[in-house]
């Protein structure tokens, strides 16, 4: 429990140092919007339920791809290449920005300790 508590300590730290910075808030804010492109997407043409279409483009620009859910129509598969090639870009801006968080903070944690 305590090593649960510390991490999540240095997670919340790392946290507020991401949304200090301007351009980590845009690229949440277009991961999130992504999220909601696709989830609308796969809901209205591919008939999945909100939740299906959640868990499909989060599966997707994860790179998971199960394989348990598929868009069935020619247009959702268009749509899927375009959405895979655009989202994993904007996630893997995301990712970059939050090692970059983390580098800070270790930085910043090792400058305490020999101070």
């Amino acid at each position: 429990m305590v090593a649960f508590f510390v991490v999540f300590r240095s997670l919340w730290r790392v946290l507020r140092i991401l949304f200090r910075q301007p351009e980590q808030k845009a690229v949440m804010l277009a991961v999130l919007v992504v999220l909601m492109i696709g989830t609308f997407f796969y809901h209205n043409i591919e008939g999945m339920t909100y939740l299906d279409g959640l868990y499909f483009s989060v599966m997707t620009l994860a790179t998971v791809g199960y394989g348990d859910l598929a868009p069935q129509t020619a247009v959702g598969k268009l749509f899927t290449i375009g959405y895979v090639l655009i989202g994993v870009g904007i996630l893997t801006a995301m990712i970059a920005n939050f090692n970059r968080a983390l580098v800070e903070y270790h930085q910043k944690k090792r400058n305490e300790k020999e101070s």
